[in-house]
């Protein structure tokens, strides 16, 4: 298995926690309780697995599969 550059795994960190942290907290605070620390670890609680379990996994997948194709040919 080839090894991802650990920056490229930063960089792809950052761009798809731009947008999840800009948005998710609009979406659901107000279905939230006017508690800030409450609301703060109810969007962490939604943006932690999708990056876990979602994207990571998916960038894995991509590169992995891309790495293997190269080293085919």
């Amino acid at each position: 298995m080839t090894h991802i550059n650990s920056h490229l795994i930063a960089l792809i960190n950052y761009i798809v926690l731009v947008p999840l942290v800009y948005f998710i907290p609009t979406w659901v605070t107000p279905y939230l309780p006017n508690n800030h620390l409450l609301q703060v670890c109810i969007v962490v609680a939604l943006i932690v697995p999708i990056m876990s379990y979602v994207v990571m996994p998916l960038v894995v997948y991509c590169f992995g599969k891309k790495a293997s194709m190269l080293e085919k040919h």
